[in-house]
């Protein structure tokens, strides 16, 4: 079964499969906006966009952002086998990859790709691209962000966009965070909230008071987007 699983033809069957799902539950779902006007915005405006989401509601991200009218966007994969397989998904929604993640916080010595994804990452903003990235992923706490992606967008000048997506009908899978897939033919809404870079000159303390808010709002907003959907 493992040789199965690993094989690329597999792999490249059951990447379709998913892809086919989660589109098929995006179309059926009934979508209620918030936030929209600024987002549009930003994708008539152009230029780098840093898109973050809590690592709970990944498989909603595709639906937020049309690549006919926005940026071209990029997703940070982990060099994991796990990783391999969300290559393949990502790709076929057509998003560019890089592949790195942090180093564990209990051996930071053991480096996995991560300064060179952010280098890469950057220059992926600096040519006037989009980044999404779930900043409690992949390995959590739940809902606790980290500051790369803050850091990402001091550096670059990026537009910091908020997402916030839920819908009625889901099943949770039994992870650290509690992962939600999305089902079809249910109620769903979707809320943006768009911040300002953050600025050139932040030192550290501001940075940390950015961080804290930027993840206060975040939870708000995807809670805002529970709330609706139960209503």
């Amino acid at each position: 079964m493992k040789r199965l699983l690993e094989a690329a033809w597999f792999q490249a069957i059951m990447a379709r499969v998913i892809v086919g799902y989660l589109r098929f539950c995006y179309a059926t779902t009934r979508w209620r906006h918030e936030g929209r006007e600024a987002v549009e915005a930003v994708w008539r405006q152009g230029g780098p966009v840093v898109l973050l989401l809590w690592h709970q509601r990944v498989h909603y991200a595709p639906a937020c952002w049309p690549l006919d009218r926005a940026q071209k966007m990029c997703i940070l994969v982990s060099q994991s086998r796990s990783g391999d397989f969300s290559v393949r998904t990502n790709s076929l929604f057509g998003y560019h990859i890089i592949r790195g993640s942090a180093a564990k916080k209990s051996d930071p010595t053991k480096q996995k790709g991560g300064a060179q994804a952010f280098r890469e990452m950057l220059r992926w903003l600096r040519a006037g691209n989009a980044v999404a990235l779930t900043p409690d992923g992949p390995r959590g706490p739940a809902q606790e962000m980290t500051e790369g992606a803050l850091k990402l967008s001091q550096m670059s000048g990026a537009t910091v966009v908020l997402i916030g997506q839920a819908s009625s009908r889901f099943m949770a899978i039994n992870s650290w965070d509690r992962q939600r897939i999305p089902l079809p033919f249910a109620r769903g809404a979707m809320l943006w909230e768009v911040l300002p870079p953050v600025p050139a000159e932040a030192d550290e303390a501001a940075l940390e008071a950015i961080r804290a808010g930027t993840g206060a709002r975040l939870t708000a907003l995807t809670e805002r987007a529970d709330r609706q959907v139960s209503a």
